[in-house]
């Protein structure tokens, strides 16, 4: 993170070269009405070790800067399709927002602010004769909207000491974790991770915005990796994401968690197989924050309102009930801790520059609003409410951050299970499920393809009328949002945080999902796509583990 001395020496700098920006001009062309660049200064740290062996130990840093020129006016500008979409994949920009890391001479950072700039300009003019020249043949549904909502200048520094990050701690951590991980039977290969960045970020724009902000996020994971002798690649995950190394976990932790994924591995080794399967499902807080994740949050990004490829499921739907049951969706981007744990898609402004807001999404199963970047919506009481994000280069849209999901008439877990032991000889199933974990997913906007939505099943069990859980795998979840969402019966009592990362159009991003469990009345699920590989040839090796690194 930059201190004091260096962001008070590189805003100016910013300042005076995105004012230059405006004098840009050519003839017969629009002029720019709006500059902005946000410069992250990244400092990064990552090792990991297999076997009692450093793979990797590795830091560096980097600045970036993403830059943005509007031509036109805030009436109508050159961005279009809600900035999902900008021209062509390789843009003559893209090969100029990596700037110097020098903090004694800055005219290096002077020469990229400039190459940057004009590639941006001309690009801004080709995508807004691109526009233009569309309107010929199609008609833009957009039209009456302002592309860019006015701002007043805001002015927000602050400072922020970066966290000490002692590598060789953590390089000795993931050896000592990785060493003890070999000695477990049955495992074909594991490792341990730790990664540290820690960024400072710096806006301007040229309404007279200055506003510096800091994160950090610091990760440690683990990885057991077993064959079976069917040919499948089982694998479980161990995975913190935290803003503060405070909240890691200390070798003892990390070991009972690393123990649990291991024994969960082991089970699912032997477990049942299925290949699909509709009917009653029980999602835990985290697949169940997943679900709302990929069913609903992506639907709610405002930027997709304004796409014409987008599929828009939500579309007109404000002031109706998209939820059967009475469940709250907001997402709010100032919340920075839940239950004592840091969110780490916190934050105060947004890529935008806009101050972050509590945006009520769903209230009682109505939808209330989108979450939205500074293009105006289809809402004559549109205010953008400060979603804006993106990773590095990309055009910041509409993200989630922190989104909370909240019900009313709650149960407890145990009643949850009660409720789909009913529901399965109600439906006379032979078996429902209850998904304990899941390991990542995915969805389709897109209105040329399926709008479907896929969860990726890590731990899970069948559950039979009697009320004996069975450990299965072979199967992810997926689904239709409206007929899922309207497939929720009950919802639980208690919520629980994950951080993790969410990747779209405007790059990898850090969020944060605070959900209860919920139960489906009916959610189907199909075979998991994998290859099947042949048996090690040779045995493993048989290591010589000293007790001690």
């Amino acid at each position: 993170m930059l201190n004091h001395s260096i962001i008070q020496k590189i805003i100016p700098i910013l300042k005076k070269d995105v004012r230059r920006v405006l004098r840009m001009k050519v003839r017969g062309f629009p002029r720019p009405y709006f500059a902005s660049f946000v410069l992250r200064d990244t400092n990064w740290f990552n090792t990991w070790a297999s076997s009692g062996s450093t793979f990797r130990r590795r830091s560096d840093r980097s600045r970036h800067v993403y830059c943005d020129v509007r031509v036109g006016s805030y009436r109508y500008d050159q961005v279009y399709d809600g900035g999902l979409i900008e021209g062509e994949e390789d843009r003559e920009s893209e090969h100029y927002g990596n700037v110097p890391i020098d903090d004694r001479c800055y005219d290096g950072l002077r020469m990229a602010l400039w190459r940057l700039s004009e590639a941006k300009f001309r690009e801004a003019l080709s995508d807004y004769s691109h526009k233009e020249s569309s309107r010929i043949s199609k008609i833009d549904p957009n039209s009456r909207l302002y592309s860019y909502a006015k701002s007043e200048p805001i002015v927000s520094i602050s400072y922020q000491r970066p966290e000490f990050v002692d590598e060789e701690k953590w390089e000795r951590f993931c050896k000592v974790a990785s060493l003890w991980m070999s000695e477990f039977p049955h495992i074909s290969t594991s490792w341990v991770d730790f990664d540290a960045t820690q960024e400072t970020k710096i806006l301007v724009n040229t309404e007279g915005s200055v506003i510096v902000q800091h994160q950090q996020i610091f990760t440690l994971s683990a990885t057991f990796r077993k064959l079976t002798r069917s040919g499948s690649h089982l694998e479980r995950d161990v995975v913190v994401n935290c803003a503060t190394q405070s909240e890691l976990p200390n070798l003892k932790q990390f070991k009972k968690m690393a123990l649990q994924k291991y024994q969960q591995l082991m089970r699912t080794s032997r477990a049942k197989i299925i290949h699909s399967f509709s009917g009653p499902v029980l999602l835990c807080p985290g697949p169940a924050g997943l679900l709302f994740h990929e069913a609903i949050g992506h639907r709610l990004e405002g930027s997709r309102l304004l796409a014409s490829g987008e599929g828009q499921t939500f579309k007109g739907q404000v002031g109706k009930a998209v939820i059967d049951v009475p469940l709250t969706i907001r997402d709010n981007p100032r919340l920075k801790k839940f239950n004592g744990i840091r969110c780490i898609g916190s934050y105060q402004y947004d890529d935008e520059g806009t101050p972050a807001r509590d945006a009520l999404l769903v209230e009682n199963g109505i939808l209330r609003d989108f979450l939205s970047t500074r293009a105006s919506m289809p809402n004559c009481k549109f205010q953008p409410n400060g979603h804006a994000r993106n990773k590095k280069l990309q055009r910041p849209i509409s993200r989630m951050a922190v989104t909370i999901i909240e019900g009313k008439n709650t149960v407890s877990m145990e009643e949850l299970k009660e409720i789909l032991i009913e529901e399965i000889r109600e439906q006379d199933k032979p078996f429902g499920m209850i998904v304990y974990e899941t390991c990542g997913g995915e969805t389709e906007t897109a209105r040329y393809d399926f709008q479907a939505f896929a969860g990726d099943i890590a731990f899970a069990t069948l559950v039979y009328p009697d009320g004996r859980e069975v450990c299965v795998r072979g199967v992810n979840f997926v689904g239709t949002p409206l007929q899922a969402l309207n497939n929720i019966i009950a919802v639980g009592n208690r919520q629980e945080i994950e951080n993790h990362f969410c990747g779209a159009e405007s790059g990898m991003i850090p969020v944060t999902t605070i959900a209860p469990a919920i139960l489906l009345k009916n959610l189907e699920l199909q075979a998991k796509d994998e290859e099947l590989v042949t048996p090690y040839i040779l045995p493993r090796p048989q290591l010589h583990l000293p007790r001690r690194i």
